[in-house]
């Protein structure tokens, strides 16, 4: 409890100061200084996760993560520092975040100049319009693009349905996409204020090829993220492998639902 008390006041008060600096930079008419400001201040973050948490998050993987961009990203989501956590290892990374951040004072101001993907959740052609346009910038700028197919954040062993937006810019950028996996949720779940030293890890996984089809390329991606994030889950925790189940927090059901049904690759 101590460690976490201490922990939450030092990434308060250092995300204060690193929004109001932030604020500042807002103006300049490049991002670049703003992204890395963003860049250091998720390093910052992950340090006092491990050295004034006791969460160790081991970043494995690496080597199937391009250097360079263009890079689409579909990343497992168990916790508010799932961002953090990338942004510490991809300078200048462009997130697909809800349209409602946007809206908030200071941080709206902030992910606008970040450049940032607008997305509306509620989904629609007319957003797939929006995401198409903004990660088309993305692209063009040769940075990394993260998106959660689930939209949701997830707790350890659960999953949501996969949306598609994923799938359409695969498809429009033509850019294979790269898993990632996580048991991030086991020491900091979703937004929760107490946070639990210990282990765990997120690994990056062989991308998925270009030129697959939306039921094949779904069926994978799913399979493949939600497998491996299993497999972290149970090595971190030293529990029995299990398939995660479906939770539709989407239509505000919070319990354990049903076992995924993709196939599933043995651990």
């Amino acid at each position: 409890m101590i460690r976490s008390l201490a922990f939450n006041l030092y990434f308060y008060v250092g995300t204060l100061i690193a929004a109001i600096l932030g604020i500042l930079m807002v103006p300049i008419p490049t991002p670049v200084l703003l992204r890395g400001l963003l860049h250091y201040w998720a390093r910052a973050v992950v340090w006092g996760m491990r050295w004034i948490g006791g969460m160790k998050v081991e970043v494995r993987g690496r080597q199937n993560l391009p250097k360079h961009g263009p890079v689409l990203l579909a990343n497992k989501h168990h916790s508010e520092c799932d961002g953090i956590l990338l942004a510490a290892e991809i300078p200048g990374i462009a997130f697909v975040a809800m349209q409602e951040l946007f809206r908030y004072p200071l941080i709206g101001a902030i992910l606008y100049r970040l450049q940032m993907i607008r997305v509306d959740t509620c989904g629609g052609g007319k957003e797939r319009e929006n995401l198409a346009q903004f990660a088309k910038r993305a692209c063009d700028s040769g940075r990394h693009i993260a998106i959660y197919p689930e939209g949701h954040l997830m707790a350890p062993g659960e999953r949501e349905r996969y949306r598609s937006g994923i799938f359409y810019l695969y498809r429009d950028l033509n850019l294979p996409v790269t898993p990632v996996a996580t048991s991030v949720g086991l020491v900091w779940n979703r937004r929760d204020w107490w946070k639990k030293p210990g282990r765990a890890a997120i690994e990056f996984l062989p991308a998925i090829e270009t030129g697959l089809d939306k039921a094949d390329f779904m069926r994978r991606l799913e399979s493949t993220i939600e497998t491996a994030s299993d497999r972290l889950i149970a090595e971190c925790s030293g529990r029995p492998y299990a398939p995660s189940q479906l939770v539709l927090r989407s239509q505000g059901q919070t319990g354990i639902g049903q076992p995924i049904t993709a196939p599933r690759a043995t651990p």
